[in-house]
């Protein structure tokens, strides 16, 4: 096959590809023009998560005829002249692609005037055929996407559910609502207003996005390090996430992803927060336009330092000194004291799964008796509580034959962590918390396919406050919620009031799980019977923070009920981590161990 020069028109595809990877690419390529034209005001309409619509409208500049018409040629811009230009990059566009990529894998219009003008331009492309036309507008630009990938059909069935797709749209949109707090932002979806942000001074618009308790937590960054200017905010430890959604970074105000500096972010705060969990942050870099290169992805979503350890270092020690700086208690609302109701029979009634033990020792019986010694009394937690007693969920008609437990004997539990037991030829070790995790997780799915899973009644709501991106995740999967035994109703603006929680999870911190399962709420998830990945995730999640702990000291019957319970498995070897809940040592291998075989 001879060698040929492609067709413009496939030439153009083939560069959308790297430009245009789904809708969000569109909106951000769309918005970064518009805010590059000086506009105040940027509105953005999307139709079925803009697998149908995009449109961005601006009153920048504008555009002529002449200027229309080239905007969709390769290559063809107004922001860069010369090579030198590359190194001192001020502007988000820069490169030439976005509107010949855009225009090249949808039904593409354009309508512009620019300010002062008559009359305005009006450009339409559609299968690479252009026409163009004298418009009466009002200044600006205004920029239609319909169909995206209609002409690329093995990109559009890669594209996820509207739904999916609409939540990177916000996403994006959210980050340059911070980014740009003086140009005035509206979202809409479908026809219906999504957000709508007026122009505003930096704190009030970190407080419309994030949400009043997030801003209320806080801590201000200001300070010039090695000719970097870190500016911004970084959240107390206690309303860190458990991953990485309310972390922006701008570099010279352009939204950027930098792994390295999330690093930087997270070790500042040291052991101030636990392993899995992420800080929140809002924090601006400005540094010299020759120090940093920009042109390393056609989506520009990526930077390259002339210094790296230097920013790095600079991001720490701005971050770190801040912590340093500020009192970092949480500030929270004290709601109006009610007066609850003594529920003290239903207290007596109530049972825990397994019976932990209030004291720490553990004391083994004379010679020939191998049963621990206990001395059972309830924690005085028990003596109060704020969940009525337990709603069951759906359970089977179908009686199940238990399987059979080999008879062991229970030796003791070590170091508050593992269960010590004797079979008839081995000695086997337990996790107590590995082992009640499995045993959980189990219960867990048995639960999730027949029905819904068994919640307990609170006495009164508890009410919590997100952030509106967290509340629309939360609003999307209300039906999830239900199905895993949580109650919760929208209560006004970001606020929701959970009023029941699955049974396993009477002793967690509600809040913290609904923010891990909005965590896992990345994508639609469709309600049913099979546990997808994602249902999978919070599942394992539960399990996990409902399971006895390391620490926790158990009774015998606590022991064997838990050791019962896990042997009936048929999966019984692991935790959800893959970490080993039970090893066994034959009489044989400890003879060989001891060099005594």
């Amino acid at each position: 096959m001879k060698i040929h020069i492609l067709p413009k028109d496939l030439i153009n595809q083939i560069a959308a590809g790297e430009v245009v990877e789904r809708p969000m690419s569109v909106v951000k390529e769309l918005v970064e023009n518009s805010i590059d034209a000086g506009a105040k005001n940027i509105v953005i309409e999307i139709e079925n998560g803009g697998l149908n619509l995009v449109k961005v409208t601006d009153d920048g500049d504008g555009m002529n005829r002449e200027d229309a018409q080239l905007s969709i040629a390769q290559h063809a811009t107004s922001k860069i002249q010369n090579q030198e230009d590359l190194f001192n990059i001020s502007t988000l566009g820069f490169r030439g692609e976005a509107l010949a990529s855009i225009a090249a894998v949808s039904e593409f219009n354009l309508v512009t005037q620019e300010v002062g003008a008559v009359v305005g331009t009006e450009l339409r492309v559609v299968n690479g055929d252009a026409a163009v036309y004298d418009i009466g507008a009002a200044p600006g630009t205004s920029i239609s996407c319909r169909n995206l990938f209609y002409n690329v059909p093995a990109r559009k069935k890669y594209m996820k559910t509207p739904v999916t797709e609409f939540n990177h749209i916000m996403d994006l949109f959210l980050s340059y609502c911070l980014g740009y707090p003086e140009i005035a932002w509206k979202l809409l979806h479908n026809s219906k207003v999504v957000y709508h942000f007026p122009s505003a001074e930096r704190g009030q618009r970190i407080g419309d996005v994030l949400g009043d308790e997030v801003a209320a937590n806080l801590l201000p960054v200001s300070v010039k390090l090695n000719g970097i200017e870190i500016k911004g905010r970084i959240g107390k430890p206690q309303i860190a996430r458990n991953n990485r959604k309310l972390q922006y970074l701008f570099i010279n105000r352009r939204p950027v992803n930098e792994f390295i500096v999330a690093k930087q972010v997270k070790e500042a705060f040291g052991t101030l927060l636990a392993k899995e969990m992420q800080p929140v942050y809002f924090l601006e870099l400005n540094i010299e336009n020759a120090s940093i290169d920009v042109n390393v992805h056609p989506r520009k979503l990526e930077v390259r330092f002339s210094e790296p350890q230097l920013v790095y270092k600079s991001v720490y020690q701005a971050v770190a000194a801040a912590l340093d700086a500020h009192e970092l208690v949480a500030q929270v609302s004290i709601p109006e004291p009610k007066r609850f109701t003594p529920v003290g029979s239903v207290i007596a009634s109530r049972q825990s799964d397994f019976a932990v033990r209030s004291d720490l020792g553990i004391k083994f019986g004379s010679h020939g008796d191998t049963s621990p010694s206990f001395a059972y009394k309830a924690p005085a937690a028990f003596v109060e509580s704020s969940f009525l007693p337990p709603v069951g969920g759906v359970k089977s008609d179908v009686k199940e034959e238990e399987p059979f437990v080999p008879e062991y004997q229970v030796l003791g539990q070590v170091d508050n962590a593992y269960i010590v037991t004797r079979t008839e030829d081995s000695i086997k070790i337990y996790d107590q918390h590995a082992s009640s995790e499995r045993v959980r997780y189990e219960k867990l799915k048995r639960e999730w396919e027949i029905g819904r899973l068994a919640s307990q009644k609170m006495l009164l709501p508890q009410k919590i406050e997100l952030t509106p991106t967290e509340a629309r995740s939360l609003e999307a999967g209300l039906p999830l919620a239900r199905k895993l035994g949580f109650d919760v109703e929208h209560f006004g603006g970001n606020s929701f009031a959970v009023s029941a929680v699955p049974q396993l999870l009477v002793k967690s911190d509600v809040r913290e799980m609904i923010l891990e399962i909005i965590g896992e709420l990345t994508d639609a998830v469709v309600v049913e019977d099979k546990i997808v990945q994602p249902i999978d995730n919070i599942l394992k999640m539960m399990a996990c923070k409902s399971a006895i702990k390391f620490g926790d000291v158990l009774t015998r019957e606590g022991m064997e009920s838990l050791i019962n319970d896990l042997e009936r498995l048929q999966n019984k070897y692991t935790c959800v981590h893959g970490r080993p809940a039970v090893i066994e040592f034959s009489f044989d291998e400890l003879k060989k161990m001891f060099k005594r075989k």
